[in-house]
């Protein structure tokens, strides 16, 4: 019922708040600070937000400095020396709901299908960057409402594997590490498709890397 309850509330917080955001006239957008496509044909895009003020401002530099300093370094010295870059990729989606602006970036390497995810949240009508506190808050759920959402869909996630044989109780003990506190800890929560509550969480998988990040929605709303 609690879950429920939860569910609830953050579907109509969204309508109520979905007209109230662009009402202040702050007509939201994300485009490429910066576009990169090598003679290979990979596609690197680093976002930034078209709206003024010094918190927007701040954001965009964040995004810069972790995606473009981060990687494309490293990229064009690849591009520029011939050698083979293990990047093959950075791109973004966004999504308003409500006063919420979420940005998901993703950078693709070449091996093991692994991923590095950023999360940036932003208030549109402050122009400011959102704590996860304040994102829970715009979800109409708590931290301790987030991490049992977290663990009900970690706990998906493993039980959707294919049967294992007998293996030493090592695939219940990988479940227990992506299970545990400092694990949880670690997820990064956002807005996905239509408004849902999602997250990019820490995954101890049973085969190829150690651990890794995912992608999980939490609550959908349609």
């Amino acid at each position: 019922m609690k879950k429920l309850t939860s569910i609830l509330l953050f579907a109509a917080l969204l309508l109520s708040l979905s007209a109230g955001a662009l009402a202040d006239g702050a007509e939201v957008s994300v485009s490429d600070a910066y576009t990169f496509v090598s003679e290979t044909g990979e596609e690197y895009h680093i976002p930034q937000i078209d709206l003024p003020g010094p918190g927007v401002a701040a954001l965009n530099a964040a995004m810069w400095h972790d995606l473009y300093e981060g990687y494309m370094y490293d990229v064009q010295y690849a591009a520029e020396s011939g050698e083979w870059s293990g990047i093959m990729s950075i791109s973004y989606s966004w999504i308003t709901a409500g006063d919420v602006l979420s940005i998901l970036a993703v950078v693709r390497y070449d091996a093991n299908d692994l991923c590095d995810y950023y999360v940036y949240n932003m208030s549109v009508s402050a122009g400011e960057r959102l704590s996860d506190r304040e994102l829970f808050q715009a979800a109409g759920v708590d931290r301790e409402q987030f991490n049992d959402l977290m663990r009900d869909a970690v706990n998906v996630w493993f039980d959707a594997l294919p049967p294992m044989p007998d293996d030493g109780g090592f695939s219940a003990a990988q479940r227990e590490n992506s299970l545990a506190d400092d694990s949880i800890a670690r997820a990064m929560p956002y807005l996905g498709p239509n408004g849902s509550l999602c997250a990019v969480g820490l995954i101890y998988p049973i085969a190829g890397a150690e651990r890794y990040m995912e992608t999980f929605t939490l609550i959908t709303t349609h």
